[in-house]
């Protein structure tokens, strides 16, 4: 793992960074950063999260899934939320749904929706990893759906961070 803190094939438009692993994580803890509070709102809800919880895994969307191991290839992990009171353990749900979205190389939602075939004994039977381009991202901690849409959400921050790191490239 490389930061502790937290559909089809380019179906997204992210690009690949080109920044340094000390300015991804930069990049990518700004991305977080910006989703936290809207978080903080849905996470308030125990309709939404029971317990209030929320963990994201971000995978590296440099480097290659045939030839990386999924945890060398984590690029960060982010828990929102007052962790210690968690009864889950959302940081291994949301690894193991990122693990099978990584594996896969799709959504899970796509994955159990089109592709059950390729599901096999012990894989998570639970939506909320998502893949974008290059990014995939998972989330656990509420409603799977919600979950879906958190996945989402950071993926979008992610490239918006990632754009502008480099329109700011060089500036002030």
């Amino acid at each position: 793992m490389r930061a502790e803190t937290a559909e089809a094939a380019g179906a997204g438009h992210a690009r690949e960074p080109a920044f340094a692993h000390a300015e991804s994580n930069a990049i990518v803890m700004r991305a977080l950063d910006a989703l936290a509070p809207m978080l903080e709102a849905l996470l308030a809800d125990s309709s939404i999260s029971g317990e209030h919880a929320m963990h994201l895994v971000v995978m590296d969307p440099a480097v290659d899934p045939k030839t990386t191991p999924f945890d060398e290839a984590i690029l960060a992990e982010r828990s929102f939320g007052d962790a210690a009171s968690w009864q889950a353990d959302y940081p291994w749900y949301a690894r193991e749904k990122t693990r099978l979205a990584w594996r896969e190389q799709m959504s899970l939602r796509t994955l159990f929706t089109l592709h059950p075939a390729r599901l096999r004994d012990g894989d998570i039977r639970v939506e909320g990893a998502v893949r974008s381009g290059r990014w995939v991202v998972g989330a656990s901690g509420a409603q799977a759906w919600y979950d879906h849409a958190i996945a989402t959400m950071a993926i979008a921050l992610l490239e918006a961070a990632v754009e502008h790191a480099q329109q700011n490239a060089g500036g002030p």
